[in-house]
């Protein structure tokens, strides 16, 4: 299914969001299937967790369930028990034999909104993103388990980046690896182009939005845009 995810609900974890869903499943009442053991639970997965803070306009989730529902009845089912700022767009059915979501995205387009401190004109804009581009690494610093801190290079994974200026209000539209192997966050790609080209912003101005998962080119058949 597809579904966007916007207003209060950006701030919800990835785990939060889990946990939502969860009581979804149980208040449409429909026939989900559920893991063996001690505690089950409804099975279902994501395409690809959002950072805190961040909306989507397009986000993924399959439902296993026991037995064939009508999509359309599924959709009036889930969508009348979504919480505020999470909205279902559409519901099909895909072959049992489908591979798992996370296993065949491949890339995310996302929308950054800011207002900038210091006025910069269209053509300054040109050669901070080309400066930003051209180089040959581009390295954040990530927390990794039990306090360690993670060195990794991410220019691989930014795939493209553009953007225009209008009443000092930057629009930024990235297209950036993500899955299951070297993603790249939105937040970090923003604050390592900003770094580089020492540009102050009013954070509570800043507004980031995925509009776009996109798959490998051969599983396209199991996503929608």
């Amino acid at each position: 299914m597809l579904y966007c995810k916007n207003g209060p609900a950006r701030f919800i974890s990835h785990l939060d969001l889990v946990r939502t869903f969860e009581r979804v499943i149980r208040r449409a009442d429909i026939p989900a299937a559920f893991s063996m053991g001690f505690n089950p639970h409804s099975i279902f997965s994501f395409a690809a967790p959002l950072q805190v803070g961040i909306g989507s306009e397009s986000e993924y989730l399959d439902i296993l369930l026991k037995n064939e529902v009508p999509p359309e009845e599924l959709h009036a089912s889930i969508g009348s028990v979504l919480p505020e700022g999470l909205h279902l767009k559409e519901v099909w059915q895909v072959p049992d034999d489908s591979p798992a979501l996370m296993s065949i995205v491949e890339w995310a387009e996302y929308e950054v909104k800011l207002e900038l401190k210091k006025q910069l004109n269209a053509g300054g804009l040109e050669e901070y993103i080309d400066s930003f581009l051209k180089q040959p690494e581009i390295v954040v610093r990530r927390k990794a388990k039990k306090g360690r801190v993670k060195i990794v290079d991410i220019r691989p994974g930014i795939y493209s980046l553009g953007g225009f200026i209008k009443d000092n209000i930057l629009l930024l539209r990235m297209k950036l690896k993500t899955g299951s192997n070297g993603s790249v966050r939105p937040g970090e790609a923003l604050d390592a182009f900003l770094e580089h080209n020492a540009l102050a912003v009013e954070p509570a101005e800043t507004d980031i939005v995925r509009t776009g998962i996109f798959p490998l080119q051969h599983a396209g058949m199991y996503l929608k845009r």
